[in-house]
């Protein structure tokens, strides 16, 4: 990479940033709603129609299912201005940035096979509730007029120790709601942590086909970023790649929900030197957030010395233990089981094959560490308290994320890490499908930059 004050670099970026713009505004291909990625990504115009309808599509179908799965009659969602439930964005469409003031949605289920009924107390969401016309001031008692026109015998609220998707509820907001409820309806008052769990992790068609298309473009990224276009060994830090990357998503148009990271694996050890250079193994963890979908994913990379043509391969039998502990942890983790009963599985099955592995997959989806069965955590590898006993279910989505400790022949037996993420789908048969590709060969990076 050049020097990062220097005229050239500069007109590079403005060159890109350029073309970016024109490709941004470009017209939508005529193949359907997702162009390819590699020429541009969905305007926010594009985007607003089609989250709308998954949003009403989900009410629809997926709500009803839920409620009654749960035995919850009525739900209550409240949010304050800037400090949203973690459920509501979920649930807003893209023209809505936060709840406005104070925003209560109200979902009822009358049963019987009857879609769910939606309401918003005094704000209106793109027509996506009936409205419940009162003053700001008047918010609490359209409430308790609602609730007690429909009677419920199970109220939902979002609240939960074990789940923070579930406990968007504040302590002041739950004071002035069973206020509003009274000692009749207070009394029915029960957590709705799984129905929020549920909601957030069930995922329709639709959704997955636009899922394939943000991971595309995720690739696209770290393809990118780990190639001479943006790398000079011996000159680019891992800072420099770092910094771009996340300026790439500014720049398209896309958000961010963590800092990204490249680290270096090297014979001998990277110490303190974070300048990148040949025969250097280089790791990124990386996700985006785009048509409202939160993307996980790690990768690696090699940078080839002078008269390479690959990797060495210790490193790519590290890689393919890698690779393995991936087939391994999807193999026991089954519709019906649990996130702890497939680690415990997938870790001792590992260890018989001769493999050294640690194993932290999550939910993924809406957020990027979403609602749903985790199976393990960096410093839980003998099961997740609570929330590692929750079921797979199908239709959910879920980053397997891992690593395998490998021994490189080439490095003199150096012990190395292969960490690897990559976002899956749980289909409906209970079958998993990599939502894009997992990685099973290096990104390699030239010597020297290309003439």
């Amino acid at each position: 990479m050049p020097d990062l004050s220097s005229r050239s670099w500069r007109v590079a970026a403005r060159a890109a940033t350029l073309t970016l713009a024109v490709a941004v505004t470009a017209p939508l291909a005529a193949q359907g709603p997702y162009p390819d990625a590699t020429q541009r990504v969905l305007t926010h115009r594009e985007q607003a129609p089609l989250q709308r309808a998954w949003i009403a599509k989900r009410f629809d179908t997926v709500m009803p299912m839920l409620m009654t799965r749960e035995g919850i009659d009525l739900w209550v969602i409240v949010s304050r201005e800037y400090n949203d439930d973690p459920v509501f964005r979920s649930m807003a469409p893209l023209t809505t940035y936060s709840s406005r003031r104070r925003t209560i949605l109200v979902f009822v289920n009358p049963g019987g096979g009857k879609p769910v009924e939606r309401y918003s107390i005094g704000r209106d969401y793109d027509k996506l509730y009936t409205v419940v016309q009162t003053t700001n001031d008047g918010q609490w008692q359209g409430l308790r007029t609602l609730v007690e026109q429909q009677d419920p015998k199970v109220i939902g609220i979002n609240e939960s120790e074990a789940w923070n998707h579930a406990d968007g509820l504040t302590a002041n907001e739950k004071k002035q709601l069973l206020l509003a409820l009274g000692d009749k309806y207070a009394a029915r008052v029960k957590s709705a942590e799984m129905l929020a769990v549920g909601w957030l992790e069930h995922k329709i068609p639709e959704e997955l086909e636009a899922y394939r298309h943000v991971m595309q473009v995720a690739h696209l990224v770290i393809r990118e970023a780990f190639s001479n276009q943006v790398i000079t060994p011996g000159k680019t830090t891992t800072e420099d790649v770092v910094w771009w990357m996340r300026q790439r998503v500014v720049e398209m148009g896309l958000g961010k929900w963590f800092q990204p990271s490249v680290t270096i694996w090297r014979q001998g050890g990277a110490k303190d030197d974070q300048v990148i250079r040949p025969g250097d193994m280089l790791h990124t963890d990386f996700g985006l957030v785009y048509l409202g979908l939160s993307t996980d994913t790690q990768h690696l990379a090699y940078v080839l010395k002078p008269g390479e043509i690959d990797a060495p391969q210790g490193l790519k039998d590290g890689l393919r233990a890698a690779n393995r502990l991936q087939d391994l942890t999807m193999q026991y983790a089954v519709v019906g089981r649990t996130g702890n009963q497939a680690l415990r599985d997938a870790r001792m099955q590992a260890v018989k094959e001769g493999l050294v592995p640690s194993i932290y997959c999550h939910a993924i989806g809406y957020h990027g560490h979403a609602a749903g069965p985790p199976i393990g955590m960096t410093d839980y590898q003998e099961g997740v308290p609570v929330r590692g006993d929750y079921q797979f279910r199908p239709s959910t989505w879920h980053s397997i994320e891992l690593n395998a400790t490998h021994k490189v022949p080439e490095w003199g037996g150096q012990d190395v890490r292969f960490a690897l993420e990559e976002d899956a789908a749980l289909m409906p048969d209970g079958s998993w499908d990599w939502i894009l590709k997992r990685q099973d060969q290096f990104h390699l990076i030239e010597a020297g930059p290309k003439m």
